[in-house]
């Protein structure tokens, strides 16, 4: 994903192309994660895992040679069928694991996802400097690497009833008017910085990085996020989820600005630090909110909720407005329009959290 949208501007694609493209991927989500919950609450989640990675291995490995926009289209609606519920079943399972494990929490097992991404980034930036086609390539090695340890570790007895996203769970949690007032508000969050997530990789472009540099910058920003998000934990603790959620939005706003006066890729790579409070430092406040407001069962439904209108929505609007103003205006302007945007947003959720009685300060 750190390298795609750059794949798809070396085959010539306008902003608007890419963001559709983008918009394309996780605009699913909302629709086929319920769906493999279900799946995988009735035939086991360790199966339905095999059956996702087994689908994605194959349809990224055809990707590398798709070059027109209408077949990379194809691809990308059949990948984020199986690609986009990984995430949720993989959730469902390590929270089914952590409720017989009371020393385990969730946080240490996310941040390996957050130490293979920025292994994976460097490594792949070295590689993709002379042709991006290679990104397919390793991803489907990955891909198959997982579907061989899920084969091998396959239990006898199927894991069900891991409390996965499923229709009716859905339907409980929509009942929730504070939560999901506060769901569309970070909807609206997701898409004031969705210049921060798989669009930043196209204004180190603009500035003039390689696609090493990018992979650099790719893998300091996703290796920052394993010690924010241990801080971000005990932070919480002492604060409360409304401070942490309101210092990750106005960092990642400080971020937007910043760059949108940067040109020099070595320095924008510096404020690449920060991303920590754009992922970790939200997940963290946003997580402990929604948990804090639902019960224990539907612990797996409000993260995946907040994924949906967040990193879902939030991203698919966002990606298709980035993309029609990076052909207008440059990434560089964008940032401080979408900036602009955020700070609305920003204020917007004081206000939300001071009229439904939440703290946003110190215990």
């Amino acid at each position: 994903m750190a390298f795609f949208n750059v794949h798809l501007s070396k085959l010539g694609f306008s902003g608007l192309q890419i963001g559709s493209l983008n918009a394309v991927f996780i605009a699913t989500s909302a629709i086929v994660v319920p769906f493999w919950g279900m799946m995988a609450d009735r035939t086991g989640s360790n199966r339905i895992l095999l059956l996702l990675s087994a689908f994605c291995a194959v349809i990224i490995f055809f990707m590398s040679y798709a070059t027109a926009y209408i077949g990379i289209l194809v691809l990308i609606i059949f990948i984020s069928l199986f690609q986009q519920p990984m995430g949720a079943v993989v959730d469902g399972m390590t929270l089914g694991l952590i409720r017989s494990r009371p020393e385990l929490s969730y946080g240490k097992f996310r941040l390996w996802g957050s130490a293979g991404y920025a292994l994976s980034a460097f490594i792949v930036g070295y590689f993709a400097m002379k042709n991006t086609s290679v990104i397919f390539h390793i991803a489907t090695i990955l891909f198959s690497i997982i579907l061989i340890i899920n084969f091998i570790t396959l239990p006898p007895k199927p894991l069900i009833g891991r409390n996965l996203v499923n229709f009716n769970s859905l339907r409980i949690f929509m009942q929730n008017r504070v939560v999901i007032s506060f769901f569309f508000l970070m909807l609206f969050y997701g898409i004031t910085i969705s210049p921060l997530h798989q669009f930043i990789n196209l204004y180190y472009i603009e500035i003039g990085a390689t696609n090493k540099l990018i992979g650099t910058a790719f893998a300091i920003q996703a290796g920052f996020e394993i010690p924010f998000f241990l801080f971000g934990i005990k932070l919480v603790k002492k604060t409360s989820p409304e401070f942490v959620i309101l210092l990750a939005m106005a960092i990642s706003i400080i971020r937007m600005v910043l760059y949108g006066f940067i040109s020099i890729p070595e320095i924008a790579i510096f404020v690449g630090l920060l991303h920590g409070f754009t992922i970790s430092f939200f997940l963290v406040g946003a997580v402990q909110y929604v948990q804090s407001h639902t019960p224990p069962e539907l612990s797996t439904t409000g993260q995946s909720m907040i994924w949906a209108f967040h990193f879902g929505a939030g991203l698919t609007f966002g990606y298709l407005i980035v993309g029609y103003l990076k052909d207008l205006i440059g990434m560089q302007k964008t940032m401080h329009i979408e900036a602009v945007f955020g700070i609305l947003i920003f204020f917007a959720t004081i206000l939300f959290f001071r009229k439904s009685g939440n703290r946003i300060t110190y215990r």
